[in-house]
């Protein structure tokens, strides 16, 4: 049977235990782990297995093959090692995204970068994605469960399985379209953390048994052993999307986000935020008034320790839409917020 990709997010980690698929493929994504200090969900213990997939077309092996300096083996528990370029190419993806957001680059710590791998060979080798594998699933290490508990993950396996670009895997952690936990946008939140210092990339695809396919990414989003963040000077909120955003980072469906970084020296300073008696307008500009729903918020450690996530009905592209939220406490003074967005090609 061809299974899918499959996004799982760390315990506020990312995911619960990973994060998501291609932006225009299937999967399902599971918030990532919470980074404590804060309020830390029941862990997940059951790990999630793939959806059933829709064939992709390409040559999937043929370009997972690209990736590596050293392939893996999945059968044989040999992760690879992937090219520096693909790395740096993720890395510049990350801070691309991170760029549009006003938000300082991330760097790269190649130490943690074969616990990643690890990991995605796990998820891989396993054909689920969990945040917490056991000790009895096959090409167990401790490097890649402990890798599995701080990353953002993605998956799948299957005949049909297709490729998908390490760009298209960022944009699935973005949209969180695909994200089996109802309402979660944590790995997105992960990879917009303003205080996000550095993160590893571990990718492990190839044949899955004997005319299999699998492919499985992980991305370490913290407790790295680079340098902590923030690297440069930050906002004053995180909004998902925000000004011209490129269509290819954004899916009509998704859910809108927003979050106040109100202390800008301290991760947890920012769990001051009060978004109970917030209001939401969004309207396309010089014309009519859209209709928000399904606003949830919290203070959760997913990345910045404070988000507003809403849906807005009737987004066309290339339309510039004003956002206002009003009456957001902030250590007991209320707030206003104006910004656009426009989703461009």
């Amino acid at each position: 049977m061809r299974k899918q990709l499959t996004l799982l997010m760390i315990p506020l980690l990312a995911l619960a235990a990973c994060g998501g698929g291609g932006s225009d493929g299937g999967g399902t994504v599971v918030p990532p782990p919470i980074d404590t200090p804060g309020p830390t969900p029941s862990p997940t213990t059951t790990p999630v297995p793939f959806p059933t997939p829709t064939p992709a077309p390409g040559d999937f092996l043929t370009a997972a093959a690209s990736l590596y300096a050293t392939l893996p083996d999945i059968a044989a528990c040999q992760p690879g090692v992937l090219k520096p370029a693909v790395t740096q190419q993720l890395l510049q993806t990350l801070n691309a995204v991170r760029a549009l957001h006003r938000l300082p680059p991330a760097t790269y710590s190649a130490a943690d970068e074969p616990g990643a791998q690890q990991s995605a060979l796990m998820q891989a080798a396993n054909a689920q994605l969990s945040h917490t594998p056991p000790t009895s699933w096959r090409c167990y290490t401790a490097a890649g469960a402990a890798a599995s508990g701080s990353s953002n993950l993605y998956g799948g396996t299957g005949a049909g399985l297709g490729f998908y670009t390490d760009e298209q895997i960022v944009a699935g952690w973005l949209t969180e379209v695909q994200n089996i936990v109802a309402e979660n946008v944590g790995h997105r939140r992960w990879l917009l953390d303003p205080f996000l210092g550095s993160v590893a990339y571990g990718r492990v695809a190839g044949r899955y048994q004997t005319s299999s396919r699998a492919d499985a990414a992980a991305i370490k989003v913290f407790d790295t052993a680079g340098p902590a963040g923030p690297t440069g000077p930050l906002p004053d909120y995180v909004a998902y999307p925000f000004e011209d955003y490129p269509a290819r980072l954004f899916d009509p469906s998704a859910l809108l986000s927003f979050g106040v970084i109100s202390n800008k020296t301290s991760k947890w300073g920012n769990s001051n935020v009060d978004f109970s008696g917030a209001a939401i307008t969004v309207r396309a500009r010089g014309g009519a008034m859209l209709t928000v729903s399904r606003i949830t918020y919290d203070t959760q450690g997913y990345g910045l320790p404070n988000n507003l996530q809403f849906a807005v009905s009737g987004l066309q592209a290339n339309t510039v839409y004003d956002v206002t939220i009003d009456r957001v406490n902030v250590g007991g003074t209320q707030r206003s917020y104006n910004y656009f967005f426009r989703i461009v090609p």
